[in-house]
């Protein structure tokens, strides 16, 4: 691939030119791999509603070329040459509308594009309603293949950062013996997506399929730094006899080191992939720049949210376990 008259192409050895110019789109060459756009559009369409759909979509900013597998009947009439492709989905005819993206930005592009066609008079007057339409009268415009793939991404990975944290807060129950004390490691989770949207937003990229991948990983790494500076604080407490205060102080100083070296190790590696310099990479800039903002953020704020949710949440704890605290009173009084 080089350069011919200003634009990209594709040449041979010798420098010579194969193809009038390349034309690529934002989107096929996005950094995430999920440069696809698709709608399906079910029911009696028309010529002229066909056409309506087109001029919508490219009138759209970051689509252009839009284009469908519709062709009128008397079109085709005698010409073996072009067949026309037919699709059915659930057993009603259906077509399908494909145009290429000029933005990353492709789930809300897509999202965007269904609420115009929508709008067209001609769709929304042929709307289906209800749950068991008849698609001969009515019209339904859907995701097709490739949106519908990136949707279900979004959903996939929503439900995967739920089921880690629900993991995550099973595990330190038991492991920390506390009903309540696993809230002052989990809310340091909240903390991550500040720095996330700032750092996504400041080097004008969108949320994508592996930003959500960065997020994922945010809660790995923000929860190990908390667990980190919370055994200490336990450490100090029970083995150490320390007051809360002078624990939460001192296990702030002892762990700052190991924490800001984690997230400085985490921040370093990751600076290639969020400068861009993978370009084409299934694993996006947009996740290095998720885990850079979010750790940045994370190892700050971590410092503070976390101990002052321990002081907190210490007096519940003590209340939902008076039986243990009531026996070390009165070992601590024998001693006496």
């Amino acid at each position: 691939v080089a350069e011919v008259d200003g634009k990209p192409d594709i040449v041979c050895a010798d420098g010579t030119p194969r193809t009038n110019n390349v034309e690529t789109s934002a989107a096929s060459v996005a950094d995430g791999g999920f440069g696809g756009f698709a709608l399906v559009v079910s029911g009696p369409v028309t010529a002229e509603m066909n056409d309506a759909i087109i001029d919508t979509l490219n009138s759209i900013d970051g689509i252009s070329k839009a284009e469908s597998n519709f062709v009128p009947l008397d079109a085709t009439a005698g010409d073996s040459d072009t067949p026309p492709t037919y699709i059915r989905v659930n057993q009603v005819t259906a077509y399908s509308y494909t145009a290429e993206l000029d933005t990353e930005n492709t789930i809300g592009v897509t999202q965007l594009a269904l609420q115009e066609i929508q709008k067209i008079p001609e769709v929304e007057a042929l709307l289906c309603e209800g749950e068991n339409p008849d698609f001969n009268t009515c019209i339904k415009v859907s995701e097709g293949f490739q949106s519908e793939i990136q949707t279900q991404g979004f959903q996939s990975l929503g439900f995967a950062m739920i089921l880690a944290i629900g993991l995550v807060v099973i595990i330190l129950m038991f492991t920390m013996q506390s009903v309540v004390y696993w809230l002052a490691i989990v809310l340091s989770i909240l903390v991550a997506p500040v720095g996330a949207a700032i750092a996504l937003a400041s080097a004008d990229r969108v949320l994508g399929i592996s930003a959500l991948i960065g997020l994922l990983m945010l809660i790995g790494l923000v929860i190990a730094n908390a667990v980190v500076l919370i055994d200490r604080v336990r450490s100090n407490q029970n083995e150490r006899g320390m007051e809360l205060k002078d624990a939460l102080i001192e296990a702030g100083g002892r762990r700052l080191r190991p924490i800001l070296m984690t997230s400085m190790a985490t921040i370093i590696a990751l600076i290639p992939l969020a400068v861009g310099l993978s370009q084409g990479a299934i694993i996006a800039a947009e996740l290095g720049t998720v885990v850079i903002g979010g750790s940045i953020s994370s190892t700050l704020l971590t410092l503070i949210v976390v101990p002052v949710m321990y002081s907190i949440l210490s007096p519940v704890h003590r209340a939902l376990s008076p039986g243990r605290y009531m026996g070390s009173n009165k070992k601590d009084e024998a001693e006496d």
